[in-house]
């Protein structure tokens, strides 16, 4: 279908489960930026799965606690992409102050990609980091019982051009992989989830983890993750995460010049870059950079116009169009 078909079909969703008119189109563009650069667990399938919480906003969000560069923010349970965007602001702000935005978050709903919040911190010339946690549903490699969240961590690196922006799960795949899998009965891709046993599944109904990557070194770096949007806020972790409300996030906005480094950070930085892209591979091609791929899937989706929705997400769309937020 034509990207401005979907956009329609999403802000009837929008508008159907009462997002504030002068907010909708802001929503309706981050998830819609997860699907043009093809991570569709991100993109219009997890659109779908948050506009069930869509009325459940009870307000704007609120700094609750703040000291310096630190600052909590109590969301009351906004929409994902909104609360985001404030926490963004936030973090610049005290950036601008203190040199580091360092900020917590809870008690808000879900969005899709993280990227575009990390950017956006980078595009005031900070470095930015993004990430938050999930309730326990990750375990270690060899492991069988789920201790961590999917711990998913953004950051961007402010250039001379547009920043350099890594976005990833600290798993081996994400849980929408997982929920998309068992409402479509597709099989899981290999080595990804495990059962209650500890053992590999491709059974989307058997599986009850995710798997880690990297074995013990993206363990600790998932551990640090979990700290990073737990304990350092006082936020519930692993199991007392029992909710969409008791989910941690955490924006970072850190400001070079603070540290002594007073001018040529883009710079710095673009020379970096540049000597990474002249690099090559053992076969003689270029080395895939951070990001890289999901701009170019993003630039074709847009050059042609149309994206290819699977059939079960648009009936579910569709569905949320019409007023249905529970089908599935």
């Amino acid at each position: 279908m034509t990207i401005g078909s979907l956009r329609d079909l999403m802000g009837e969703a929008c508008r159907a489960a009462s997002v504030p008119h002068d907010k909708s189109a802001y929503v309706v563009e981050h998830y819609l930026a997860g699907e043009l650069q093809g991570r569709r667990a991100h993109g219009v399938a997890k659109f779908c799965f948050e506009a069930q919480f869509f009325p459940q906003r009870e307000g704007s969000p609120q700094i609750v606690r703040e000291h310096g560069a630190l600052a909590v923010i109590d969301a009351h349970r906004e929409i994902g992409p909104l609360s985001a965007a404030y926490a963004v602001e936030v973090a610049v702000g005290k950036a601008a102050d203190f040199g580091a935005g360092i900020v917590g978050m809870i008690n808000t709903q879900r969005y899709g990609i993280l990227s575009q919040w990390s950017e956006q911190i980078a595009d005031h010339g900070y470095l930015g980091i993004v990430m938050n946690t999930s309730r326990a549903e990750a375990t270690i490699h060899g492991g069988r019982s789920p201790v961590l969240g999917v711990n998913p961590l953004s950051f961007a690196i402010p250039t001379l051009n547009e920043p350099l922006v890594a976005d990833m799960s600290t798993t081996l795949a994400p849980m929408g992989i997982l929920w998309e899998a068992r409402r479509t009965g597709r099989p899981l891709p290999h080595g990804c989830f495990v059962d209650e046993c500890g053992n590999p599944t491709d059974d989307p109904d058997a599986a009850t983890s995710a798997v880690v990557f990297g074995e013990h070194r993206g363990f600790a770096l998932s551990l640090l993750v979990q700290i990073l949007t737990g304990s350092l806020f006082a936020f519930p972790m692993s199991a007392d995460v029992d909710s969409t409300w008791s989910t941690g996030y955490t924006f970072l906005a850190l400001d070079p010049s603070f540290g002594g480094q007073v001018a040529g950070f883009p710079e710095r930085n673009t020379k970096l870059i540049d000597a990474m892209s002249s690099a090559v591979t053992r076969e003689g091609t270029p080395l895939r950079l951070p990001g890289q791929v999901s701009r170019q899937r993003a630039d074709h989706t847009l050059a042609t116009g149309t994206v290819e929705l699977d059939d079960a997400v648009y009936r579910r769309l569709q569905a949320r169009a019409a007023g249905d937020f529970a089908s599935d």
